[in-house]
């Protein structure tokens, strides 16, 4: 199987080819990007792997959270090529890829400090958090704040008020394989997670 990744709701967002094993080939993208710069990079980057797009079997997108424009510059474009080439999509969510990537315990493992929370800033008074109480992806206020380690993108704010270090992490193109390959992928059309039912 040849998978398309795509992550422009990331800080350090990524296009990626990516088979069973391993990253073929892959571009660091800007989470700010815009729709005419998309098909060039993922063109780049499938050059560089030497695959054409009738060569990908699947397609993995990260859905949200992240920047209104990105998200949907990414959903767009990955439904309209999966329709096009009659192949399936994934959509993964910002806190799955990060869960992922934790070392050495999963999230929301362990007790009181000992706990791994994924959290993502989304307002000056607000982020969301998944781990923990909090099962799924949860929005609440700065005063909820969970102590322990943490993953993902704070504002600078929000990490001064944690007090917390940040867990450690497995580079992401080491288990970029192992994420593609556990997606579950279907023929439904992607939509954007935005956490606020938008």
């Amino acid at each position: 199987m040849k998978f398309l990744f795509i992550d422009l709701a990331s800080r350090d967002g990524m296009i990626a080819a990516v088979t069973e094993d391993t990253v073929v080939a892959s571009e660091k993208v800007s989470n700010r990007i815009s729709d005419g710069e998309i098909i060039p990079i993922v063109e780049s980057v499938l050059g560089t792997a030497s695959w054409n797009l009738k060569d990908i079997t699947h397609i993995a997108c990260v859905i949200g959270p992240g920047g209104f424009t990105s998200l949907r510059v990414a959903v767009t474009f990955v439904n309209v090529l999966a329709d096009q080439l009659g192949i399936p999509s994934a959509g993964i969510h910002l806190s799955e890829l990060y869960t992922s990537r934790s070392s050495p315990l999963p999230l929301g493992e362990g007790l009181g400090e000992g706990a791994i929370y994924w959290m993502h800033s989304t307002k000056k008074d607000q982020l969301f958090v998944c781990g923990g109480k909090w099962e799924e992806p949860t929005l609440i206020t700065l005063h909820d704040i969970p102590c322990g380690l943490w993953m993902g993108e704070l504002l600078e704010e929000h990490e001064k008020a944690l007090g917390a270090e940040r867990a450690p992490l497995t580079p992401l193109c080491d288990i970029l394989p192992n994420i593609v390959n556990l997606a579950e992928y279907s023929n439904e059309i992607l939509r954007p997670w935005y956490g606020r039912g938008w």
